[in-house]
Formats: C-alpha cells, sequence, structure tokens
C-alpha cells in the first residue's frame, strides 16, 4: 500500500458518494473498505476497449472498409449508433475478405441479413447525424479482433478477425442473428478450415 505522502486524492460525484456511505454505513465499513471492495471487482473483470484513435491504424485496408461499410449500413438504416449489426452487414458487403467467403460458405446472405436486422431493430425515424458512434459492445468485439490477431500471430486485424470477435463475444445482435440461421457455433472451425 502506498504511503499517505503516495497517495493522491480523487474527487468522485455526490451521489457516488452518498451510495458509498449507505452501503457503508448498512455493512458497518468504512467508505474506504467499500471502494476498494468495488474497484477490485471492477478492475478484475475490466476488458480493454478499442479507440479508434489508437487501433486503427492496426486494422488493415479490408477491415477499414468493413467500419466504413457498417456506418454506411447505420446511416441508411437510420441509426444514430454503429452496432454488431452493422458490422456483420459490413462484414458481408465486403467481399474481398476471408469472413465473407466463410459466411457464404456457411450459407449467410447479405439480403437475409439485412431482412432479420430490419425486423430486429426497425429503421430510424428522421435523418441521422454524419457523427456517429460505436456502441460500447461493438468496441468489445474489436477489441476480441485485436486480441484474435495476436493469438494468431498476425500483425493486422483482418476481416475474419472481426468475425471472430463477433463470435467470441457471443452477445449482440449480430451473434443473435449468426445463431438464428444456425452458424454461430460454426463460424470459427470454417474460418481454421479456410485458413488451412
Amino acid at each position: 500500500m502506498p504511503s499517505s505522502k503516495d497517495r493522491q486524492r480523487i474527487e468522485v460525484p455526490l451521489h457516488f458518494y452518498e451510495q458509498l456511505a449507505r452501503i457503508a454505513e448498512t455493512e458497518d465499513r468504512t467508505i474506504t473498505s467499500v471502494l476498494n471492495q468495488l474497484l477490485f471487482q471492477a478492475l478484475s473483470n475490466y476488458q480493454p476497449t478499442w479507440i479508434p484513435s489508437k487501433h486503427l491504424s492496426r486494422f488493415n485496408v479490408h477491415a477499414q472498409h468493413i467500419l466504413s461499410l457498417a456506418r454506411e449500413e447505420a446511416l441508411v438504416l437510420q441509426h444514430g449508433f454503429i452496432g454488431t449489426e452493422h458490422l456483420l452487414l459490413g462484414l458481408l458487403r465486403e467481399q474481398e475478405g476471408l469472413a465473407a467467403l466463410a459466411l457464404e460458405k456457411l450459407g449467410v446472405a447479405l439480403d437475409p441479413v439485412r431482412a432479420a436486422v430490419e425486423k430486429r431493430i426497425a429503421r430510424g425515424a428522421g435523418s441521422v447525424q454524419e457523427e456517429i458512434d460505436y456502441v460500447p459492445r461493438v468496441r468489445k468485439v474489436l477489441s476480441l479482433a485485436l486480441d484474435e490477431a495476436e493469438r494468431q500471430g498476425r500483425a493486422y486485424v483482418r476481416t475474419e478477425h472481426i468475425l471472430l470477435g463477433i463470435v467470441r463475444d457471443g452477445g449482440g445482435v449480430a451473434a443473435d442473428i449468426l445463431d438464428t440461421f444456425g452458424v454461430l457455433g460454426k463460424v470459427r472451425a470454417q474460418i481454421f478450415e479456410l485458413l488451412g
């Protein structure tokens, strides 16, 4: 534990402090012990977040193109966010990547997936601003894509790594759609078969 001269004060919003004080009083503990426990639990479950300005250079041309296509899909559907469903549509539109080939071999095509997305998440109402951001689950999927690339000893994230990130996360609209199509559990094997 750092000495008192090494410690620094941090400011927390009043509503957080009040919640911590209530918990501490209920459990007959100090606020510091409650805060330490909560931070320890949060940090042990922490997963790095994909940060475009920091990690985009690690994505090859095709993977970067998928991100652009996902953004286009979100704008066409008038969604004010980029979700995993938009990534999946981008993967299917990008014809040069291994992910599109794997999905094709599994019988997953663009039009049925687009219809499934529109059924799950209706088109937005009205225009969408040009500046739209990734939802937290997409950032997690893209972090997992970076991890998949590193596990395979690749210098760059490729399209199949994004697809593997969607599958590994296992949540979100894209994974649900792949599961509905009966291929979620087959994607990884298909990709590694294509990789030889």
